[in-house]
């Protein structure tokens, strides 16, 4: 993942341009003083220390192996070490340049008195405040990457479960459709139907856009139309001529949407309109384009057999598929009423 392997150079980056900025400010100060530029930057360059030590090693080590007692210890005798030889150097630089004045050393000139019994050692709790500072900072710095880092390989692991789910339900799609598309070649060839070579001519039509125009995320949606229509134009082989099949549709032209997704639902439509219902029965289609949404909309006659269930495996895949392609971009009813089922479908482009 490019996220995370550019994590520790992302952190860095950041220490650097924080340090970067202390540089600069203690320089501006610096100017026209008497104290050597060198022991500035190194006396700044110190205050990093426990923070550094603190965030490329003892935070890490904890996230690894959660034994915070261990930390605990480990980051309060590396902040005395530091303490320690920050306060010796700052004492240090104290005589040198004759001055008390912690601003002609650092920019982070925030000091902190001593108890009375420890007044001796006041270059201690002067360095103390602005290294507790930095250590919160880089600290804060360093949770709030942790929480983004987390936050992009969740986000990381999601999409790639559901690439990997949206592949196993377009896989389903082509045994599926195969399935009754077969039943509809085999029904043929009993009545010995001179039309059988043309079905099969329109079958490996739809087989070659399930097998390679499927694949792809999105398709023009005229191509999408033309299989629909090259389906409908089988099915009407073996219904009676009295069916009444329709589909408009209009304004498609420049869309484009998910492959596959419409004609689970016409199949649907032909399998419990037609197969299942004894009077005059019809299928009534129509899709159109309004601004940036696609309407799709069927209505049929239906008569659904006591062990048979409207929908099935094409209807659950329609619904799993769109909430992975349009999340909170589309909207899908299906009614049933008075002999009468109805889909629509509505998907913001």
């Amino acid at each position: 993942m490019k996220a995370i392997s550019s994590y520790h150079l992302v952190r860095l980056f950041l220490n650097v341009l924080y340090l970067g900025l202390i540089f600069w400010a203690a320089i501006t100060n610096n100017h026209g003083s008497e104290v050597a530029i060198g022991h500035v930057l190194l006396y700044n360059t110190l205050l990093f220390v426990p923070g550094w030590i603190n965030n490329f090693g003892l935070l890490p080590r904890l996230r690894r192996n959660k034994k915070a007692g261990i930390y605990v210890g480990s980051i309060v005798v590396v902040f005395l070490i530091s303490l320690l030889i920050l306060g010796q150097y700052l004492h240090w630089l104290q005589i040198r340049y004759a001055t008390q004045e912690l601003t002609e050393f650092t920019p982070l000139g925030i000091t902190s008195s001593a108890p009375s019994a420890l007044t001796n050692y006041q270059y201690y709790f002067d360095a103390l405040p602005a290294m507790i500072i930095i250590l919160i900072t880089l600290l804060v710095g360093y949770v709030i990457q942790e929480f983004l880092v987390k936050l992009k390989t969740e986000k990381y692991i999601q999409n790639e479960q559901a690439i990997a789910e949206l592949n196993l339900l377009k896989s389903q799609i082509s045994p599926h459709f195969l399935f009754n598309v077969l039943n509809s070649l085999y029904a043929l060839s009993l009545s010995k139907s001179d039309k059988t070579p043309d079905v099969i001519l329109q079958l490996s039509d739809i087989l070659r856009y399930s097998l390679y125009e499927a694949q792809e995320r999105e398709v023009p949606v005229p191509e999408e139309v033309a299989i629909i229509e090259t389906y409908i134009a089988i099915e009407k082989i073996r219904i009676p001529d009295t069916t009444d099949i329709s589909f408009r549709h209009s304004g498609i032209a420049d869309a484009k949407m998910a492959p596959m997704l419409l004609l689970p639902l016409i199949e649907n439509a032909f399998k419990h309109g037609v197969d299942s219902t004894i009077d005059h029965s019809y299928i009534h289609a129509s899709l159109h384009k309004e601004e940036n949404r696609l309407i799709f909309t069927c209505e049929n006659t239906f008569k659904v057999a006591k062990t048979s269930k409207v929908g099935g495996i094409g209807i659950q895949n329609i619904r799993k598929r769109l909430e992975l392609l349009y999340p909170s971009r589309h909207q899908l009813n299906i009614k049933q009423q008075e002999g009468i089922h109805q889909v629509t479908l509505l998907i913001e482009l």
